[in-house]
């Protein structure tokens, strides 16, 4: 399992350099937008992650069950959305602008959190909701989305058989699916409760 992902991985390189960086280029983006946000929205963040964290110290507002629910939706649904875009005509510049926002989120959260808490505790709290499940969760979404971007492509040069390829970019959305489930299940359930346990440090 290991030798195929890396062999098409390396067999599509110039396709995941491509995503890799613009979803770095999001993550910038995301970055610059905090730092550069006006004092009301910074206001706002500050608000919005204080009581953040004064739920997790509490340990009182939080519903596991909800959470998880909200997780799926979100990630299966964007998961779903890569598919989708693949399978059209115009999907192509679609998928990417769906990985420059997903970076742009990314980058977004952590300079957020960095800005309101600090350098020190911001990095860490940061690790601590977000490392876990991007570990899972970024590689499958890369994946489909390069996937996406090539059936796209074969499409838009009618050079593929069609049936065959959409039926391989589906097998790879169900298949990282069951990774993103995993992913949420380790968000809501590992993540959040390592940061309940380690509420002290907050």
């Amino acid at each position: 399992m290991k030798s195929i992902l890396f062999e098409y991985i390396i067999k599509n390189k110039k396709n995941f350099i491509i995503i890799i960086t613009i979803f770095c280029i999001g993550i910038a983006i995301g970055t610059f937008f905090v730092n550069n946000s006006s004092d009301i929205q910074k206001t706002e963040l500050s608000n919005y992650i204080g009581k953040l964290i004064e739920n997790i110290k509490s340990s009182q507002n939080i519903n596991s069950i909800n959470l998880l629910f909200l997780s799926l939706r979100q990630n299966i649904g964007f998961i779903l959305l890569i598919w989708f875009l693949g399978c059209t005509i115009i999907g192509g510049i679609l998928i990417y602008i769906a990985i420059l926002y997903k970076g742009f989120s990314i980058g977004y959260t952590i300079a957020a959190i960095v800005a309101v808490l600090g350098v020190k505790q911001g990095i860490v709290i940061s690790i601590i909701s977000l490392l876990f499940q991007n570990i899972i969760f970024l590689p499958v979404f890369f994946i489909i989305s390069e996937n996406g971007i090539k059936l796209y492509k074969g499409i838009y040069k009618r050079c593929i058989n069609l049936r065959e390829e959409v039926i391989r970019h589906t097998i790879i959305m169900l298949i990282s699916i069951i990774f993103v489930i995993i992913s949420s299940l380790i968000e809501v359930y590992f993540s959040t409760n390592l940061l309940i346990f380690l509420k002290e440090i907050l």
